[in-house]
């Protein structure tokens, strides 16, 4: 019940997307001694980090996470047990992969990951069933994975800066009829 409490209060506290406007977003200067139940919004941002700090695993309760232009290649499996995280920003890093563990962040709704190495997408990623946005913005993308159709929240991916042959275009827009899939013009590059 305390959950529902929780998620119930958010959603109506806050906008859809973005950073979140009711929540406090704070800085990890300001939770390094703060209870880890307290905060649900952190901005990591900037922070030239190249890990995430192994503390973060404690904050449970995150519903925002913005680590995103830092110098990460890889995300901890810890990010998993975020069960409550809805909004997970991890654009302009060096990742070259998202862990299977993401696929357990069943509450998140927007995924931005534009402007990393990502050649794939986890296959478990159909497990995201409140996912509603994927940012793929400049990845050098290859194939997606089939489970993308079990989305059934799904509303927009965004493939800006990917090369994709006509084909592959046509192919995927209609196993996502309902999707709003945003590319670049066709290539002849990849049949």
């Amino acid at each position: 019940m305390k959950r529902l409490c929780v998620i119930i209060l958010l959603a109506l506290c806050r906008p859809a997307f973005g950073q979140p406007d009711s929540l406090t977003v704070y800085n990890w200067d300001d939770v390094t001694t703060a209870n880890p139940d307290t905060v649900y919004a952190l901005n990591l941002s900037r922070s030239k980090l190249t890990s995430l700090p192994e503390r973060l695993s404690n904050f449970k309760k995150l519903v925002y996470l913005n680590a995103g232009k830092n110098k990460l290649t890889s995300l901890p499996k810890y990010l998993g047990e975020l069960m409550y995280l809805e909004e997970l920003n991890v654009e302009k890093n060096k990742l070259v992969e998202l862990p299977p563990e993401v696929c357990h962040l069943t509450s998140l709704r927007r995924l931005i990951v534009n402007r990393n190495d990502l050649e794939k997408l986890p296959d478990c990623i159909g497990m995201m069933k409140a996912l509603e946005h994927i940012d793929l913005y400049d990845n050098p993308i290859r194939n997606l994975p089939e489970s993308l159709v079990f989305l059934e929240n799904l509303s927009k991916i965004d493939f800006s800066g990917i090369q994709f042959s006509e084909r592959f275009q046509q192919g995927w827009r209609g196993k996502l009829p309902g999707v709003e899939l945003i590319f670049d013009n066709p290539c002849d590059c990849m049949e």
